[in-house]
């Protein structure tokens, strides 16, 4: 479950190496005497309640050391749901000492999520936490897909997605109303509102655009008497005159199930729109992710230095989706246009005692994602810094989300993109992706990143615009290929077993849109 998420708020960070985080075993080596911590249990599970009903559980503080423990805060963070009832003022704990510390939970919302930070002297674990979960039985909207994309439609012709609702919460959930906004647009809402769902019953809505040229944008907002109250999701479109359609698909190495993610991010002043773009996708992002059963780190690199902003984001991170805002919106130095040299920069400082230490973990997937509207500047070769990267990672890939190549992209105007070159390089050679930074819907992207983070090899890949079937052709690796059908519930290319690609085969998919509008 994830930590309830805080308000937006856009500030730069400094590289701060208190954010590391650390996990260091105790030695046995005969050093000089140090206190041990030990927590236990490390996750409070309160029973389900009422909305207002108390449970009280314990975790216990103990001293598996040599020397005094001394604990000099206990602090608690997440839902307003949780309070401490053991004073948590200073105290010591001898060798073998223990104690117990109360935390109350009162019935508050469908997930309320929490932690308790203990600050103590262990050398080797001196900030441990204890995370709190809690549910109660109120009603819970949750719409998806959130946002949708309905890819490339041809000018004229229509296509339907659905978009389902579902009550995830424990109690009966009434929805009021439910209103379609955006022109070319329309909502079939087959339920008679005021409706109520169920715990765990789902209803299902019909969306459909009607394509006129250019971007198309919806927003369908929702009333429930949740404590949500309005929830509103959004969905684009892309009208095309030109019904010749090109997709593009990676194939990942895993699985894995531990993804480390670093972002390098160019500073320059062209770069604020894309910035804004990969601030908005990060909340499906790191659901997909969470999806996929990853456990996952992130770090966003923008400094010479190479030190994380805000340091390594987990799915435990306090306001996670914030945090990552905040990362990205950080300061350039010296070497802002240098992705590759910044990358390797922030691997170095992952070693020990570096204030990237814990990043790198034994057995992740290490993916290097960049993304730049430059020509890579750093000083040495490319694949010099790959080099690098695979001798500290043996698992890393660059995906890069730059300007294509050979020509860039965006036209002649401020915020066009030059060639991405250097770092399409990297992305070939350590079997990453590459994706144009001149698009405008970024949502396929980072499906592609958590996917090849977390995923073995795939025998099926969905498509982003409904073709005509008849006209699909389907290449691995610059070759075409015919083991492979069309799944068309699903809108996928489905390979067969023994005709699977191979980790880092770059998968192209081209068709026409449907031209006769009846379809």
């Amino acid at each position: 479950m994830r930590p309830a998420l805080g308000l937006l708020a856009v500030s730069f960070f400094g590289c701060n190496p208190e954010n590391k985080i650390q996990h260091v075993e105790p030695s046995d080596s005969g050093a000089d005497p140090a206190p041990n911590v030990v927590i236990t249990p490390g996750t409070l599970v309160f029973p389900i309640a009422d909305v207002g009903e108390a449970s009280t559980l314990s975790f216990n503080i103990a001293n598996d050391g040599d020397a005094d423990l001394n604990v000099s805060g206990i602090d608690l963070y997440g839902s307003v749901a949780y309070a401490l009832i053991t004073d948590s003022s200073n105290f010591a704990l001898a060798p073998g000492e223990g104690r117990d510390i109360e935390v109350v939970y009162t019935g508050f919302g469908a997930e309320d999520l929490g932690q308790v930070h203990i600050t103590d002297d262990d050398p080797g674990n001196p900030a441990p936490v204890v995370f709190l979960e809690g549910a109660a039985r109120v009603p819970l909207l949750k719409i998806t897909p959130n946002p949708l994309s309905f890819g490339k439609v041809l000018v004229g012709c229509h296509r339907d997605q659905p978009i389902v609702l579902e009550n995830v919460g424990l109690a009966t959930l009434t929805i009021d109303n439910i209103v379609q906004i955006g022109n070319g647009w329309s909502l079939d809402v087959p339920l008679d509102l005021p409706a109520t769902l169920d715990p765990g019953s789902t209803a299902e809505l019909t969306l459909t655009v009607t394509a006129d040229t250019g971007d198309m944008d919806s927003q369908v907002w929702v009333t429930a008497d949740d404590a949500v109250g309005t929830h509103v999701v959004s969905q684009t479109a892309t009208g095309v005159t030109d019904p010749s359609i090109k997709e593009e698909f990676w194939q990942g190495d895993g699985p894995y199930d531990k993804g480390d993610i670093l972002f390098y991010v160019d500073q320059s002043c062209s770069m604020r729109d894309d910035q804004a773009i990969l601030q908005a996708n990060f909340e499906s992002f790191a659901a997909t992710l969470d999806s996929l059963e990853l456990s996952w780190q992130i770090g966003v690199v923008t400094r010479d230095k190479g030190c994380f902003n805000g340091g390594i984001l987990t799915p435990d991170t306090p306001s996670v989706i914030t945090a990552f805002t905040e990362a990205v919106a950080g300061r350039g130095g010296d070497n802002t246009e240098a992705g590759l040299i910044l990358t390797d920069t922030a691997l170095k400082e992952s070693q020990p005692g570096g204030c990237n230490e814990g990043f790198i973990r034994e057995g992740s997937k290490v993916t290097l994602v960049q993304v730049s509207d430059e020509v890579e500047q750093s000083p040495n070769p490319w694949n010099s810094y790959v080099t690098s990267f695979q001798a500290m990672a043996p698992t890393a890939s660059v995906t890069a989300i730059v300007g294509d190549v050979p020509n860039g992209c965006g036209g002649g105007g401020r915020y066009a993109a030059q060639p991405g070159t250097g770092y399409y390089e990297a992305s070939v050679a350590t079997g990453g992706a590459f994706l144009s930074i001149c698009a405008t819907d970024w949502t396929s992207y980072f499906a592609t990143i958590a996917h090849m983070t977390a995923s073995g090899l795939l025998n099926s890949f969905p498509l982003s615009s409904e073709p005509n079937p008849a006209t699909l052709t389907v290449q691995v690796d610059g070759s075409t290929s015919q083991d492979w059908t069309y799944d068309e519930p699903a809108n996928s290319i489905v390979f067969s077993d023994d005709a699977i690609p191979e980790p880092g085969s770059h998968i192209v998919v081209y068709f026409d849109l449907f031209q006769d509008c009846s379809q």
